[in-house]
Formats: C-alpha cells, structure tokens, sequence
C-alpha cells in the first residue's frame, strides 16, 4: 500500500457528482505497473435551499387560520440525500432582526428527496389572530450528511383569522341569532 497521495488536480465540486480515480506505479527501474482498477467516489453536498414555502398550504398568507399555523416547504438535494432535520425561525422583522417569535433549533425530521416536508406546528410566542401583524420565515434542512442547505427565500403570514365583516346593512324584520 502507497502513502496517502494528496489530490492536486482541478477543483471538485462537491454537489454529488461522482468521480472515477485509477492510479499506476513506476518502480525504481523506471518499469510501470498496469492500471489499477477503476474506483468511484462521491462529493457530497448540502441540500438546496428549500423552496415552495407554505404556511397553512398557502403563499404568503394574508389570514391564518389558527394561532397555530403550520409549516411545510419542498426539500431537495443534488445527491439525493434524505432530510435529517429543519430548522424554522419566525420573527417580526424581515432580516430576523426584530422580536423572535419561534426558533426551533435543528429538529429530527424524515423527507425523501424532491418531496415537500411534513406540516410543521407553530410552537413559538403565542399569536391572536387579531393583531394584524407581519411575521417572516424561514427554513433550512440537514440532510443524512448532516449537510445544512442554506435558508430559504424569506416567507411571511398575517397574525389575522379570516373574517368576514359586514357593514352598514339594514335589515327589517329578520332575525340573526
């Protein structure tokens, strides 16, 4: 067995491109060894940042429909890793800046490859409902690398539940209960 050979060639990219290595031997009298047989590895990379954010299945939301509003978003990785976990962050500031309102941590989680993730439960600083507020989100994933794609675009839902309002009607002789 030879040392280690350190690589000095081109640089690799590591997006899960596979690449094939052989290698042959001079001896002390110039003769050649015959080439090795061929071998392969893998350069992995991150996963993409996620996209097709939702919140309550919707873009950019403008009502939610609970104080517990659910996230999901679409994982993808060039070597077709599976996720390992995500992280969410929810704030009040679109440059997560401003006042935390949820920021989960890196947690477990299982998403095949090309595939949206499960709904993911708000579990941060409680949410009315009625304060007309905007909050902003975003999502990374790990995948069984334990690689961290990058954030995704910024996403936002309104604090407000879909309502329906009605004004200046008049009305004679119905009843509304």
């Amino acid at each position: 067995r030879s040392s280690e050979i350190p690589y000095a060639g081109t640089a690799l990219t590591a997006n899960g491109t596979i690449y094939y290595w052989r290698i042959r031997f001079w001896d002390s009298d110039n003769l050649v060894s015959s080439w090795s047989t061929t071998s392969n590895f893998r350069m992995s990379g991150p996963p993409t940042a996620p996209t097709s954010m939702l919140v309550d299945g919707q873009s950019n939301p403008l009502a939610i429909s609970s104080t517990t509003p659910t996230f999901s978003a679409i994982y993808s990785d060039p070597n077709t890793d599976s996720a390992t976990a995500y992280e969410i962050d929810v704030n009040s500031n679109n440059t997560f800046t401003g006042t935390v309102m949820w920021a989960t941590g890196k947690i477990s989680t299982t998403i095949s490859n090309n595939n949206r993730s499960p709904n993911y439960t708000y579990a941060g600083t409680a949410l009315t409902g009625e304060s007309g507020t905007t909050y902003y989100w975003r999502i990374r994933f790990w995948d069984s690398d334990d690689l961290v794609s990058n954030w995704s675009a910024t996403g936002s839902f309104v604090d407000n539940f879909k309502h329906i309002f009605i004004s200046g009607v008049q009305m004679r002789g119905v009843q509304i209960k």
